[in-house]
């Protein structure tokens, strides 16, 4: 599980928002990767990180490329926050998208277990489109409004709310449940607050666990989770069965204010049951396409 949160803010990148095409590649952790390239130098992995506010550099990549180590901003995973130091990258492209003078905290690579993690600093505002079948990932411009009336076969339209790239999908069920639920692309597991369990079983006394597993999150924070087994999430539309959930209070829901309230996190093992999955920043929508279902993959 990798969400990642910042306290501190960073300088806005310059945006080039022409769509671009790059192909993907997955890590031993079923996280979803790209090339990118810093200040002319790489090619380096990024892990792409939906649910990160901001954008990390592995502390020896900074080195390597002679980054001066500044101020300490403080960094919330999913388990616990850690100090990290800052240091500023004055160009990072992706294909022929560039970023310029980006504030990146830094972690060692033993925790961060890539050469970084491209968070929401660069991806919001933009069309962040991933093609599973086709090992893909499209960075481009928001669609305009008028697209919102065009749906094709096969494809879940879903609305959400939120704001600085945190967007909440609307009308989200799980098994009867009302639950704010999010993407997050850096977690390769699927997760619910203890809250959301505890509705579950109030509804259905049979809810139960079906293990137990750890998890490490990039901080180098480490906690468990029982898993527990849904039958089905409904959003709007669109509907996911046979669903693996890792209940734990993350300190990530905490963050979020959401101790109190049903809440989950999508990650990998459901978004990679899709062909595609589009987040579109600008129009706070979501889109499943549903043409190519890959089969469940179990915890």
């Amino acid at each position: 599980m990798t969400p990642l949160r910042a306290t501190s803010g960073t300088a806005a990148p310059e945006r080039d928002t022409s769509p671009i095409t790059v192909d993907t590649d997955t890590d031993t952790e079923k996280h979803l990767t790209i090339t990118v390239r810093i200040d002319a130098s790489g090619p380096y992995r990024f892990v792409v990180d939906t649910g990160a506010d901001r954008t990390v550099l592995a502390t020896d990549v900074a080195t390597e490329l002679g980054l001066v180590f500044r101020e300490n901003v403080m960094l919330e995973g999913v388990v616990r926050a850690v100090k990290a130091e800052t240091v500023t990258i004055r160009e990072l492209s992706i294909g022929m998208v560039r970023y310029q003078t980006l504030v990146v905290p830094t972690l060692p690579r033993s925790t961060l277990g890539a050469d970084g993690y491209l968070g929401l600093d660069t991806l919001d505002g933009h069309r962040v489109t991933f093609d599973f079948k086709n090992h893909t990932l499209q960075i481009g411009a928001p669609h305009s409004r008028l697209s919102t009336l065009l749906v094709r076969d096969n494809e879940a339209r879903i609305r959400t709310v939120g704001s600085s790239g945190h967007l909440r999908a609307l009308n989200c069920m799980v098994d009867g449940v009302r639950a704010a639920a999010f993407i997050d692309s850096g977690a390769d597991l699927s997760a619910g607050n203890t809250a959301l369990f505890d509705a579950l079983a109030n509804r259905n006394p049979s809810y139960g666990d079906i293990g137990r597993i750890s998890l490490v999150d990039v901080t180098g924070g480490e906690t468990s989770g029982n898993v527990t087994l849904v039958k089905k999430i409904q959003i709007m539309e669109l509907e996911i069965t046979d669903c693996p959930l890792v209940i734990a209070d993350f300190k990530v829901f905490d963050v979020w204010g959401l101790t109190q309230r049903p809440a989950l996190l999508i990650g990998m093992n459901f978004l990679r049951r899709f062909s595609k999955v589009s987040i579109d920043y600008g129009l706070k929508e979501l889109r499943f396409d549903q043409a190519s279902l890959i089969a469940p993959v179990l915890v």
